[in-house]
């Protein structure tokens, strides 16, 4: 995904100013207002916790799987790190022990999956730092939204990426935009570039939008699995967001999937259970629940420029994965039940073919955050 998100080298060199880089990105987002940009999504972190005036030794809660960069940003900003256990959703868990004293929370989804709702209470940051921000992104819960722009090439990284922070509020976009400095910003040039690389109905956005609309419809029909909704994400996916089903085992599932040839990210991998989590929490029964709930949350990769055969391809993992295990149409069981009742009459009660392993009515209600709810 990297290299869909990285900027490529432009020769273009302080030609524009602040306020038409601003107004680029705000019609690019929809019309979103209060928005700056900051030369880091370090930076970026960093900036909106001494905006909200974060006191030396607070706690602040960040999920269990939060990458390291998060978690450095709030010991470097006086805070203390309190890895908040997640449900089978990715939201956060009330129970974890000492979160009734934070004030200040952080998210960190992986694009292509909504944040979690903001704790009664408590101020939510969300952090979007590893995808780019979704064009007319819709407005997130929470008081502010980080997008990385990614915009140092890959040859002579540097940590000077760019970042694009969005205020739901006034007050603390003023007190933020006050403690900001000449210092603070990216490459303008830059940062207009990846806006308009992003932008209009030929840009990689509307390209990978497309791209995901075949591919969310293929899987629905196919095979009904649940299904992270994109469209309440602010920032570009990653591809399908797909939970494997209770009822399935994970490692075979996998397996399944990868046995077909079929590229496959699986979200421990990309954004796993931060280490500390184990280390310090207080609850190591709901901490390996966490990672647990973790484990069912696959990736299926999408891009830009995928072509009919690639989307197909896409798709074709989960299916089989799903057929195999008796988890095909998890989110439509009279679909499921039909199938299942169809191959018993073609092949008799002796057959190796679909087998239904869950009960529909309960497996709908667990799963209805994300379930499809298009009918056929």
């Amino acid at each position: 995904m990297s290299t869909i998100l990285d900027l490529p080298d432009t020769s273009a060199e302080g030609t524009v100013t602040l306020p038409e880089v601003i107004d680029a990105w705000s019609d690019y987002l929809g019309g979103q207002e209060r928005l700056l940009l900051v030369k880091s999504t370090d930076r970026a972190r960093k900036l909106l916790m001494q905006a909200l005036g974060l006191e030396q030794g607070e706690r602040v809660g960040i999920p269990a799987n939060s990458r390291r960069p998060l978690s450095e940003a709030v010991k470097k900003s006086g805070g203390k790190p309190l890895f908040i256990e997640l449900d089978h959703d990715l939201k956060f868990v009330p129970e974890t022990s000492g979160l009734d004293d934070v004030q200040l929370t952080w998210a960190q989804p992986v694009g292509g999956m909504p944040p979690p709702e903001p704790l009664p209470g408590k101020t939510l940051f969300i952090d979007y730092s590893y995808s780019l921000p979704a064009a007319s992104a819709p407005i997130l819960p929470g008081a502010a939204t980080i997008w990385g722009l990614h915009l140092a090439t890959m040859v002579g990284r540097s940590p000077e990426d760019g970042a694009l922070i969005a205020f739901n509020d006034d007050a603390p976009y003023q007190t933020a935009l006050d403690l900001l400095t000449g210092e603070d910003l990216p490459n303008l040039d830059r940062a207009l570039a990846q806006c308009e690389r992003l932008s209009g109905q030929d840009g990689l956005a509307a390209r990978l939008a497309a791209v995901y609309r075949a591919a969310a419809e293929g899987l629905h029909l196919s095979a009904g699995l649940p299904v992270a909704p994109a469209e309440s994400s602010a920032a570009l996916p990653f591809g399908l967001v797909i939970r494997i089903p209770d009822e399935a085992d994970v490692a075979t599932f996998i397996s399944y999937i990868r046995n077909e040839n079929v590229h496959l990210d699986w979200l421990p991998e990309v954004q796993p259970m931060f280490y500390v989590s184990y280390q310090v929490t207080a609850n190591m029964e709901l901490t390996r629940r966490t990672a647990e709930n973790l484990s069912r949350w696959i990736i299926s990769p999408l891009g830009p420029d995928f072509v009919d055969d690639e989307i197909t391809h896409a798709v074709l993992g989960p299916v089989k994965a799903a057929e195999y295990t008796g988890v095909r149409w998890y989110t439509d069981a009279v679909r499921a039940q039909w199938y299942n009742n169809l191959m018993l009459e073609w092949y008799g009660p002796e057959h190796d073919a679909y087998r239904m392993a869950f009960e529909g009515t309960s497996a709908i209600a667990r799963e209805s955050e994300y379930a499809n709810t298009r009918n056929d």
